[in-house]
């Protein structure tokens, strides 16, 4: 190597911390054997979050004497229910059902019904199980209770012993109730109101839904049965999922409720399923989304769509969702954008 190339390499050394085609010590100063001949650029970090939506599902069913029609109806048409919430592989979901017998607590009340205690993705014979599981009796009090039952299903007394298992922190929490009475709880719908939001923190994590005798039809179907006061109504008119129109609500008096039910199932998929917020910010071309070894594609209606203003993943609603397994959920990678820097 002659002098002129060495003084170049000692220079570009110092100055710039490159090299040249051999190496050689000058000094303490050692000159790397490689030349660096591009700017090396850091990489972007990477995150990915990790998505598994789950709902427990509680339906308040009145077993007194006048709901024989009506529970053969929710029956009967148990199956679009059933196949409105099962479609959606990624929810996971359990399905619990009470009375509105409220007479001699010691040994009945709030107790999930029939074994076992719960459905869920797992459970065999699922539709036929949930259709059996609607058809709750017609020997129950004729004092309804539907606040009651739900305080008293999900409360410290059964959570954790009887209903062991069925209620999750975690999970979105759906209560549907089937009467044709007005509510003789000892608990009012406010203070219920009051009593779920101990169990949320957030409240949009609690759903509430109706099959029931509207007070305005109180004379037209299921005439001189039951007295109606409007409680319920007003209760399904405050939960997060009403709207103007009250599109949480079927009238008991329409012939087809049953098969509406999967209306009420679809809304409880879309609202548990329907996005996720990421909690980094993501450049929007990295995103991928998968589903176990399914990768989702980026489609607004068979796959998922990024909304920068929310900073959310929005799933559509006609995802093919793959057999996956149970306890399978959605992960999506992507690369983080460094708001101060970018």
């Amino acid at each position: 190597m002659n002098k002129i190339t060495q003084a170049f390499c000692f220079v570009s050394a110092f100055m710039v911390f490159s090299g040249c085609g051999s190496s050689y010590t000058s000094g303490n100063l050692l000159v790397p054997k490689e030349t660096i001949t591009k700017e090396e650029v850091s990489e972007k970090p990477k995150d990915f979050e990790a998505f598994n939506p789950k709902v427990d599902i509680l339906f308040v069913i009145d077993n007194s004497g006048s709901m024989m029609d009506a529970q053969e109806n929710v029956s009967r048409n148990a199956f679009m229910f059933a196949d409105a919430i099962s479609k959606v592989s990624i929810l996971n979901y359990h399905i619990g059902v009470v009375t509105t017998d409220m007479d001699s607590c010691s040994m009945h009340c709030g107790r999930l019904t029939g074994l076992p205690r719960y459905l869920d993705k797992s459970t065999p014979d699922f539709v036929e199980v949930l259709s059996n599981r609607m058809e709750v009796g017609i020997n129950g009090s004729g004092t309804e209770a539907l606040f009651g039952p739900v305080q008293a299903a999900l409360g410290p007394g059964l959570e954790n012993t009887f209903n062991n298992g069925f209620y999750r922190q975690d999970a979105f929490l759906a209560v549907i109730f089937i009467t044709d009475a007005m509510d003789q709880s000892r608990i009012s719908g406010e203070e219920l109101m009051q009593f779920l939001k101990t169990k949320k923190v957030d409240p949009k994590r609690v759903l509430a839904y109706g099959v029931i005798r509207k007070l305005k039809e109180k004379d037209i179907c299921f005439k001189d049965v039951e007295p109606l006061d409007g409680q319920i109504e007003d209760f399904l008119a405050k939960v997060v999922n009403a709207d103007a129109n009250q599109n949480n609500v079927l009238s008991l008096c329409d012939t087809n409720f049953g098969s509406k039910l999967a209306g009420f199932a679809a809304d409880i998929v879309k609202r548990a399923t329907g996005s996720v917020k990421l909690s980094r910010v993501p450049n929007p071309k990295t995103i991928k989304v998968f589903y176990g070894s399914q990768e989702i594609p980026n489609d607004p209606k068979k796959g998922w769509v990024f909304q920068a203003s929310t900073n959310s993943i929005l799933l559509g609603d006609e995802i093919d969702w793959e057999d996956q397994g149970l306890n399978v959920g959605l992960k999506i990678d992507f690369e983080v954008i460094d708001l101060e820097k970018d």
